[in-house]
């Protein structure tokens, strides 16, 4: 029988974990990272040695000019793109090694990916679009479909599970690709510049989602030139030239930890529960 993508997973944790650092920070890390392009004659150097640490829970927005390297250090963190050279840890893991299966595996548990220009299923529905990632991992349909009507009722888009893209508003089609993101629920949250093609209204309800994962703990990285993104990030960095010229710390990491949350409301139960009894 066929094993399930989740017990590839744990062969790949297994394999690919660094030891060392398993519970220690970062939990995203690059380590001399350069991505060179070849055009014709000339090559391009996107990222030139670039060194980088990100606590898990960390909220952290990149600034910078078009063509600073922005979007190629995202798509090397999120394992979409492997650098010319360097070292790139995910979740602890080194997925610098890693071949492209088993990287696409790694990544459908690991990382959200959110991009500017949505990448939707043309021929899905909305909410098949968001459990089809779920599907990927041999999840039952009904969980899907479950998981699938929690993220939408989130987004603010339960009428619109049976649309189309096409049938879409820009600013819903954005929200159902972040309910996709968060399909497997994965500790980290990639965006390229996700509310650059929306309205004013649209976008503040972008940035108050990001808010609300920085709350519930995600790890959020995103290159974003929108005030309403970056105002709530624990770090904002800058990048020029494929460098960070700047990394300036605005919040401390907080977040909702909603097992303690659990936890303290049982224990509180509990003690309610003796006093009424006594």
């Amino acid at each position: 029988m066929k094993k399930l993508r989740e017990n590839d997973f744990s062969e790949i944790i297994t394999h690919y974990r660094n030891i060392p650092e398993m519970h220690m920070n970062p939990f995203v890390s690059a380590q001399g990272i350069v991505k060179d392009f070849d055009l014709g004659d000339y090559l391009i150097r996107a990222i030139d040695h670039l060194d980088l640490e990100i606590a898990e829970h960390e909220y952290v927005a990149i600034i910078g000019a078009s063509g600073a390297g922005k979007t190629s250090l995202l798509h090397i963190l999120g394992g979409l793109d492997k650098p010319t050279d360097g070292k790139v840890y995910l979740s602890h893991i080194d997925i610098t090694p890693m071949e492209e299966e088993t990287l696409a595996t790694f990544r459908i548990f690991s990382v959200g990916l959110v991009f500017q220009n949505y990448n939707l299923i043309s021929s899905l529905t909305a909410q098949e679009n968001i459990m089809f990632p779920m599907q990927l991992c041999g999840i039952s349909h009904e969980e899907c479909e479950k998981r699938a009507s929690e993220l939408l009722k989130q987004i603010g888009l339960e009428e619109r599970a049976e649309h189309l893209p096409f049938q879409l508003s820009a600013g819903e089609q954005q929200r159902i690709a972040i309910a996709r993101a968060l399909a497997n629920d994965p500790p980290v949250i990639i965006a390229d510049e996700p509310t650059a093609n929306l309205d004013k209204k649209n976008a503040e309800f972008i940035g108050t989602l990001f808010e609300q994962f920085r709350k519930e703990g995600k790890t959020i990285i995103l290159a974003t030139h929108d005030e309403k993104l970056f105002k709530h990030a624990h770090r904002i960095l800058e990048m020029d030239d494929g460098k960070i010229i700047s990394d300036k710390r605005i919040h401390e990491i907080d977040f909702v930890d909603n097992d303690k949350l659990e936890s303290s409301s049982i224990e509180d139960s509990d003690e309610q529960s003796i006093q009424n009894e006594e």
